[in-house]
């Protein structure tokens, strides 16, 4: 039987019969009350079906992290042959995608490791027509981390898509040239080459050196699989080199690392398709002022056995070779507010596909006003080959100019732990580390 705790007044001593009368009163008040209970409950209620493995502790409170990235620019832009009589198609629009909200909490374990949560959303191209799918899903993973090891379950960064960050405004700006494409992807959702379903397990050496071992489901959007399938189709390793935290302005190398993957795509796609990329951030002029630094980004892919492309979703599965650099300056004087100027530039060749060539190019300032709240414009450009265009539905050339701001904040909350990569760390960085 369920014992309710009661506390009782001690009685004053002249008032004796009347607080053992009392005492009684109530036991057989509390009795009824548990029986009562024990009957009305419905079956279950005090049953274990919902207990978790481990009782929690309410008591102990976990770190809260919210960090957050807005988008917001106006977007006048242009295509030449994108309508089919060979007119130009305006692109013009106000742009929220790209901003994100991230949600973690993270506790400090039995032994010194570090067990945290993750969430958040990101703002898709669809928001700015506002119908259709408007936000994305892209962090939703547990993580485990201890000095030497980190492991974690959902959906993350694609691990092939850490080498290197280039200083565009939006994360999927040249993406066709800067990231390696998921060839399962339909092409209507972007992020899918950004993002994917991970599991990971991560070494270091002294924080230093890290090498990853990972399994992926590349989201399968083009339906290449059995519909709902959410089976591993990828698998790899990669290898970074980090230079030391706070040091970046003055180490000549900053960072570099290279990896290899596989993805299972179907012999009607034209088979598997592998890849090797390697990259690297080196400071051409390190400096706490004036800094002038160089990222260099290879992707290739081969295995694939297309030799055509019969719409939008064979330009990710065939063998090409994808080349991106970067030049930033960036400028901060002590106690004034920065600035920044880079010119980002790719180049993209497929091995079977004739005319089919490619080249991108972006020019982006960033004026700080304020702690992450920045002024910014970029100009892009693209130009794609007689074949690459007709997957593309025509567009040989696209220009863009994109004014606006951006915010980006990380706040701590209950302070307790400190993981080694923080949630803004997730996200796209416009005047990157």
């Amino acid at each position: 039987m369920i014992k309710f705790p009661l506390r009782a007044v001690k009685p004053r001593a002249r008032r004796k019969e009347s607080g053992c009368a009392t005492r009684h009163t109530l036991r057989a008040v509390t009795g009824a009350a548990a029986l009562a209970l024990a009957v009305s409950a419905p079956h279950g209620a005090f049953g274990q079906a919902q207990q978790v493995p481990i009782p929690e502790q309410p008591s102990v409170a976990p770190q809260i992290e919210i960090a957050g990235t807005g988008v917001g620019t106006l977007d006048l832009g242009r295509s030449r042959n994108a309508l089919p009589d060979g007119g130009r198609a305006s692109g013009s629009q106000i742009n929220i995608s790209d901003s994100a909200l991230v949600v973690g909490a993270a506790e400090r374990l039995y032994k010194g490791g570090i067990g945290s949560l993750n969430v958040g959303g990101l703002a898709l191209d669809q928001t700015n027509v506002g119908r259709g799918t408007q936000l994305f899903l892209h962090q939703a993973y547990v993580d485990y981390q201890t000095q030497t090891l980190e492991a974690y379950v959902g959906r993350t960064d694609n691990p092939t898509a850490q080498v290197v960050t280039f200083p565009t405004l939006r994360g999927d700006d040249l993406i066709t040239f800067t990231n390696l494409l998921d060839p399962f992807s339909d092409g209507q959702n972007v992020e899918e080459h950004r993002y994917s379903n991970v599991g990971a397990v991560t070494l270091n050496q002294k924080l230093t050196t890290f090498e990853n071992f990972h399994v992926q489901h590349l989201i399968d959007s083009a339906g290449t699989s059995t519909p709902g399938d959410t089976g591993l189709n990828s698998y790899g390793v990669s290898f970074q080199y980090l230079g030391l935290p706070g040091l970046e302005a003055v180490e000549k190398v900053i960072s570099y690392g290279g990896g290899y993957e596989h993805r299972s795509v179907a012999r009607a796609d034209g088979g598997r398709s592998d890849a090797v990329y390697a990259g690297g951030v080196l400071n051409l002029k390190p400096s706490l002022v004036n800094l002038v630094d160089l990222r260099v980004l290879d992707n290739y892919t081969f295995g694939n056995g297309l030799r055509g492309f019969r719409g939008t979703p064979d330009t990710f599965r065939a063998n090409a070779n994808a080349v991106t650099a970067a030049v930033r300056y960036l400028h901060s004087p002590f106690g004034k507010p920065a600035y920044q100027v880079s010119l980002t530039a790719g180049y993209k060749r497929y091995d079977r596909i004739g005319g089919a060539d490619s080249v991108g190019a972006a020019l982006t300032g960033v004026r700080r006003l304020g702690d992450g709240f920045d002024a910014v414009a970029q100009y892009v450009y693209q130009h794609r080959g007689n074949s690459l265009a007709a997957a593309y539905g025509g567009a040989h050339e696209e220009n863009s100019v994109q004014v606006g701001f951006i915010f980006n904040f990380d706040t701590l909350f209950n302070r307790s732990v400190g993981p080694r990569r923080s949630l803004l760390n997730l996200q796209h960085q416009y005047i990157p580390n």
